[in-house]
Formats: C-alpha cells, sequence, structure tokens
C-alpha cells in the first residue's frame, strides 16, 4: 500500500509517499504510476519555484522507490501557488485513494 501525507504548516508544504501498490507486477502498475505521476509533478513544480527565487531555502526533493519527500517553504508572494501544486496533486491522490482504496491511503494534515 501506498502512504500519502501532505502537511501544511504556516508556509512549508510537505508530500510525502511510502510503500509500494502493489496492484501489479512492477513495470505495469497503474497506481504506482499514477502516484508517481502526481509526485514528480510537484517535485518539478517545487524544482522550477526554487530555480526562481521563490523559495525561502531550497527545496528538499528525494524521489526514490517506495520512499518520496518533497518539501518546501514559500515566499510570501509565491506560496499560493506553490500550495495550489500541493492542492491538485493532493486532490488526485484522494481520487486514487478513493477507485484504489485497498492500494493507497491519504493522510492530508494543514
Amino acid at each position: 500500500m501506498i502512504t500519502v501525507t501532505v502537511t501544511e504548516s504556516g508556509r512549508s508544504l510537505s508530500l510525502r509517499l511510502e510503500g509500494h501498490a502493489g496492484f501489479a507486477e512492477e513495470g505495469q502498475d497503474i497506481v504506482c504510476a499514477s502516484a508517481s505521476i502526481l509526485a514528480y509533478t510537484v517535485a518539478a513544480l517545487v524544482l522550477e519555484a526554487d530555480i526562481r527565487g521563490e523559495l525561502e531555502a531550497p527545496a528538499l526533493v528525494r524521489l526514490e522507490s517506495g520512499d518520496t519527500v518533497i518539501s518546501c517553504e514559500a515566499t510570501k508572494d509565491a506560496f499560493s501557488s506553490i500550495q495550489r501544486a500541493f492542492f491538485f496533486a493532493t486532490r488526485g491522490f484522494m481520487l486514487l485513494g478513493q477507485n484504489y482504496p485497498q492500494y493507497v491511503r491519504l493522510l492530508a494534515y494543514t
């Protein structure tokens, strides 16, 4: 099972994925692929924000099989756009969990 944890505190945002879906064999697992593309999209948006100088400190982006972490603290001006990226990904994980509840669990904290 993939456990997804999303946290927000002040202007700090974090996304963590732990585990494997186990829906199908590696390379054939559509649940894993779906979760991965959501995480990779957030990672790309956070890294782009970092390049543009929209973060208070360098972003933490670790994309490893079974253990993904994306964490950042946005500047005041950039917070709403970065927050939106996390929101859309969270919504995607929510839908994935609704459609595949035995393979994805979403824990969202604010």
